[in-house]
């Protein structure tokens, strides 16, 4: 994690200079902003991350071993699968759950179908948006096309982990 920070705060360094470069102006003007956004975006991730630690102390670490962790094989990959699919939260939430799952016991080819199908089919945001915007025939043939990625991304993951010796 050290590792993507420093690159991000590296990009954020760069940025702000070549921002400063081109105007004072425009880098006070994109600080503000920046400040901003940090004000409104981290008391929700420290509920958010609170909260999964929460569930991490609710959901006994057997539950989640039995149902997703790595001896769980196909079974486990369809109800992360599911459970990705309905899970109505962004990534505020949804990162932090994933950990918590990681920490109880979850498999990697689990967690990997779980966010992909997270990614993909997020019900909610099927019902609310492509619904009413796309219409239900490019629904139905963007979610059969779809279907297979939660599979693919687990098996690519377990082929992975076995090339690598995990």
């Amino acid at each position: 994690m050290i590792v993507s920070f420093l690159a991000f705060a590296a990009l954020a360094l760069v940025l702000s200079l070549m921002t400063f470069r081109k105007s004072p102006a425009l880098f006070r003007s994109s600080m503000r902003s920046a400040g901003l956004r940090f004000v409104e975006i981290m008391p929700r991730i420290a509920v958010a991350i609170a909260a999964a630690g929460f569930i991490g102390k609710l959901v006994p670490g057997e539950i989640v071993a039995a149902h997703i962790g790595p001896g769980s094989g196909l079974y486990g990959v369809i109800i992360a699968t599911v459970f990705g699919a309905i899970t109505p939260a962004g990534p505020i939430v949804s990162f932090p759950l994933i950990a918590v799952l990681l920490k109880a016991g979850a498999g990697f080819p689990q967690v990997v179908a779980f966010l992909t199908a997270w990614s993909v089919f997020a019900l909610h945001r099927v019902l609310i948006y492509e619904l009413s915007m796309m219409g239900w025939r490019f629904c139905a043939v963007r979610l059969t096309a779809s279907a297979p990625l939660p599979f693919i991304a687990a098996l690519l993951t377990w082929l992975l982990m076995m090339a690598w010796g995990k």
